[in-house]
């Protein structure tokens, strides 16, 4: 469960769709917002046909970090998923996967959310509908499916039982020959 003045990890995609609504001052407000250099540049170049959000405002309201070549390097050789995400959601996810403090991930990207859930993180994920909510900022013609509490829980299940799958049939191969109980005999 968010809480309010909590840190929030910030895609490009929840951005954009917060600055549309008229929210991101608000959001900005009632919460630790921090993101990434690579989101950073996307939300300031209108990346993807998104709105421009003018960097030097963007600065003033966001915690935006460095991830180095090193870091990236050594995250992917823990979680090879990595690799299946855009630039900014890696490196947000880069970030996240250092820190020790207790943060929330806010990026409504199918694979963001799977690579979220494979990596142990299911907790930390929450959608820009939850934080908008929590701050009490009223959601005027409504958010579009994606950015919705109901639509991140469904996300959630899909893969968490994608990966409960993956995992029962990995434990359910049988042993390769010559490997089942006990030594393999010999011939001389």
């Amino acid at each position: 469960m968010v809480s309010r003045g909590q840190i929030i990890l910030m895609d490009n995609n929840a951005i954009s769709a917060c600055h549309d609504l008229g929210g991101w001052k608000a959001l900005a407000s009632g919460f630790q917002l921090e993101t990434v250099e690579e989101v950073a540049s996307e939300a300031g170049t209108g990346y993807q046909h998104r709105e421009i959000i003018d960097p030097a405002e963007f600065r003033e309201v966001v915690a935006v970090h460095a991830v180095s070549r090193h870091d990236r390097l050594a995250c992917q050789s823990r979680y090879a998923d990595l690799g299946m995400l855009d630039d900014g959601e890696r490196d947000l996810w880069v970030h996240a996967t250092g820190r020790s403090d207790a943060w929330m991930l806010c990026g409504p990207d199918i694979a963001s959310i799977r690579f979220g859930v494979r990596a142990g993180y299911t907790d930390r994920l929450v959608s820009l509908e939850e934080l908008l909510m929590k701050i009490g900022y009223p959601i005027k013609g409504g958010l579009r499916e994606h950015f919705t509490r109901k639509w991140l829980q469904a996300r959630i299940d899909e893969f968490s039982l994608e990966l409960a799958f993956e995992r029962a049939r990995t434990e359910a191969k049988p042993a390769p020959a010559g490997k089942r109980g006990g030594a393999a005999k010999s011939r001389r």
